[in-house]
């Protein structure tokens, strides 16, 4: 039976924000043990147009989460569910923050108000692995042998550049978030193909037996 589209509205919404809320939250929690200021970080520089390529995310998001089949709707909740767990705990066992760029210093007003409020919706802890790099990358694995793959692979290379660029993650943070990615989205793969196995196991004995 598929997953009424109204459901799905309901649904990723509601994850989105609560998502965001409890990132927020235990973000907040613990106090930095380790500032991250060393040369690579700095060689990479701000290039504060690229938000919109950050931003982007939600509409790729959002394009996955309500055009694909139930399978993988419900296997995306699950992935993103267990790499959002997994992150957070390692927030609270690993707390790391960079230096971010003063978004006073920005020359443009527009960039300059939008990395205010950036800034002050997420808090300047550094997670690792990046959530928006893994949630990111959880939609590439899935769709991986869809159509227009190149496409999104390139839209994912562009959105974990753009947590570099915009400054709001660091390269271990984006190397994280993809292998956090193939991580869930396999654990998951498995776990959900075992009632199909087992259906399959039960209909082989039952011919056998007949």
């Amino acid at each position: 039976m598929k997953t009424h589209i109204g459901i799905r509205l309901l649904i990723a919404p509601f994850l989105v924000v609560g998502g965001l809320w409890l990132h927020e939250v235990i973000q907040a929690l613990p106090t930095p043990i380790l500032v991250v200021d060393n040369t690579l970080e700095r060689s990479i520089p701000f290039i504060p147009w690229t938000i919109w390529i950050y931003f982007s995310f939600f509409l790729f998001i959002g394009s996955t989460v309500f055009r694909v089949e139930d399978k993988l709707f419900w296997q995306f909740i699950a992935s993103a569910a267990l790499a959002a767990t997994i992150a957070w705990c390692i927030v609270l066992l690993l707390p790391i923050t960079a230096v971010r760029p003063d978004p006073a210093l920005i020359e443009s007003d527009l960039y300059r108000q939008i990395y205010t409020l950036v800034h002050a919706a997420d808090p300047h802890h550094i997670s690792f692995p990046s959530l928006h790099v893994a949630v990111t990358w959880i939609c590439n694995f899935l769709l991986w042998n869809r159509s227009w793959r190149g496409l999104r692979i390139a839209l994912g290379i562009g959105i974990s550049l753009s947590t570099l660029f915009t400054k709001q993650h660091l390269v271990p943070d984006v190397i994280g978030g993809v292998l956090l990615a193939w991580f869930c989205v396999w654990l998951t793969g498995k776990v959900m193909l075992l009632p199909a196995l087992n259906i399959q196991k039960e209909n082989n004995e039952t011919e056998q037996a007949g």
